[in-house]
């Protein structure tokens, strides 16, 4: 399995985890299933952003806080956006990101993450992205006992 395989098939999984837990424990917590959900959407598509900004040799402005700080507004901001509507996002953004991948050199397309952070070659973050992706669904498993 090549690399962005493994990345559509850990959205994929993490996309059907969350919609099939019961409302109740989507926003049991200030940082569970809903929160994690919207944070990996937000990095989603800003990657898919970052990677056309670098094929379109264009700038794009980093967000020069702390990932803590970041987390917490993007849980805030997105806190009324249906799980429906973050999951499509989430498959949205990865099916362009997959395009990107698929259509360009992915050791050649540099993201950058953060300010001050070195740009990832696509072909390095994906796999990254995936094990993320992972390690949050296995996370709230372990937390939720299901």
């Amino acid at each position: 399995m090549n690399d962005f395989a493994e990345l559509n098939q850990a959205v994929d999984s993490f996309c059907q985890f969350v919609e099939s837990l019961p409302q109740k424990e989507l926003t049991r917590k200030t940082w569970g299933p809903k929160s994690i959900l919207a944070h990996l959407v937000y990095y989603h598509e800003l990657y898919t952003k970052q990677a056309q900004a670098c094929l379109d040799r264009k700038p794009i402005k980093l967000y020069d806080g702390t990932y803590r700080d970041l987390n917490a507004q993007i849980a805030e901001r997105w806190r009324d956006v249906p799980i429906e509507k973050l999951v499509r996002r989430f498959k949205s953004a990865n099916r362009r990101l997959g395009k990107i991948y698929a259509t360009h050199d992915p050791r050649l397309v540099l993201v950058p993450i953060k300010q001050g952070v070195k740009p990832y070659p696509l072909a390095k973050l994906v796999p990254e992205v995936a094990a993320h992706v992972r390690n949050h669904q296995r996370q709230m498993k372990k937390e939720l006992r299901v």
